[in-house]
This record gives C-alpha cells, structure tokens and sequence, in this order.
C-alpha cells in the first residue's frame, strides 16, 4: 500500500487494516505449525501415507456429528432443569441447594 493511500484512511480504517494484517500473520504462523508438525510425523514414520498425516473432512459428516452433539447436550440439560422445581417463586435443585 502506498503512502498516499495509508494516508487516506481514517483512524478507524487504518486500525482495522493493521489489525486484519496481524490476523494474517498469526494465521501464517499457525499454518506453519502445523505443517512443521506434518513433516516431523512424517520423518518419525516408516512409511508415511498422505492420509495418516492430514484427513480433508466431509462437510456432511462433521455436520451431523456437530447435530447429534447438540441434540445430546440438549437433551442433557432439559434433564437437569427438569430436576428444578420452584418454591415461592424461586428455583432450586432437587437435593435442596
């Protein structure tokens, strides 16, 4: 970005584009990670594979895996509000907390 156009921006504009350029570098930096952690299993390993060292997941099967997670939390806290009751207008549990 030249001079002219850094000068441009307003205040606000600049803190949000240096902002957004730490974001990436960050994110540059996490990648790096990660493929320093790939190569390092891959070195360790007798006979490396491609799909030993990083699995691309399917769309579809994350997202019901994340659906069936929600659906048993849920469940899971219907059960532990159906264990509150009310006295007077207040609640509490079921063991007298």
């Amino acid at each position: 970005m030249d001079s002219a156009l850094v000068l441009s921006k307003t205040p606000r504009e600049f803190s949000i584009l240096m902002s957004a350029q730490v974001e990436r570098t960050y994110d540059e930096y996490e990648r790096m990670a990660v493929e320093a952690i790939m190569r390092e299993g891959a070195h360790r390993s007798k006979r490396p594979k491609a799909s030993d060292l990083f699995k691309r997941p399917k769309d579809g099967a994350v997202k019901r895996d994340e659906l069936t997670d929600l659906r048993k939390e849920t469940d899971r806290l219907n059960d532990w509000l159906s264990t509150l009751r009310t006295d007077n207008g207040r609640k509490e549990e079921a063991n007298g907390d």
